[in-house]
């Protein structure tokens, strides 16, 4: 039931975002009370954060699995891979993570722990970029501002692909992206 409660919020939260969403709603698409949603959760709050929670948290297991023991041009190449994967497998979680990401207040983003997760991302391609300068693979540049851009691409790129504004499938994606980012980094 919790489960079912939570796919439906993620279905209606897609399409109306956080703020227009209601509690009803959900409960219509879950095919339960809005009664049954507040056993399991005691907030739209709450459940909102359990949606965007648990596919984070799914996201940076796949990333982690992805880039483990590999050079660090191998691991940004997988990054690259894992993030696209991910996104354009679960399309409807994309589509709320965009919306709100761009809307948020700064406020918002405390309370959902968004910055957090964020920060936490960054940190863990800011790791791989830093290896990559310091074995030599990657010209000498600042890890952050870098993976912040790499960041920026990956998701206005995975967006764009998205919305039919890019011509290619997922393969062709990703050696754009990959090409478009080593070709900065790698040091030749």
């Amino acid at each position: 039931m919790k489960e079912k409660i939570i796919k439906a919020a993620e279905e209606v939260f897609s399409e109306r975002g956080f703020h227009e969403t209601k509690i009803y709603q959900i409960a219509e698409k879950a095919g339960v009370s809005v009664g049954t949603i507040y056993r399991f959760f005691e907030s739209k709050e709450e459940l909102y954060l359990t949606v965007v929670h648990s596919k984070l948290s799914k996201l940076e297991e796949e990333v982690k699995k992805a880039v483990s023991g590999k050079s660090p041009t191998l691991a940004l190449k997988s990054y690259i891979s894992a993030v696209i994967d991910f996104f354009l497998k679960e399309d409807g979680f994309f589509k709320l993570f965009i919306r709100e990401v761009g809307v948020f207040s700064v406020v918002d983003e405390e309370r959902f722990k968004i910055s957090e997760w964020y920060r936490n991302y960054l940190k863990n391609l800011s790791s791989i970029i830093k290896k990559g300068i310091e074995t030599g693979e990657f010209r000498k540049s600042d890890p952050y501002a870098l993976s912040l851009a790499v960041s920026g691409v990956l998701k206005n790129m995975i967006y764009c692909h998205s919305k039919g504004m890019l011509n290619g499938d997922t393969e062709y994606l990703k050696k754009e992206i990959e090409d478009f980012i080593l070709n900065g980094l790698l040091n030749k």
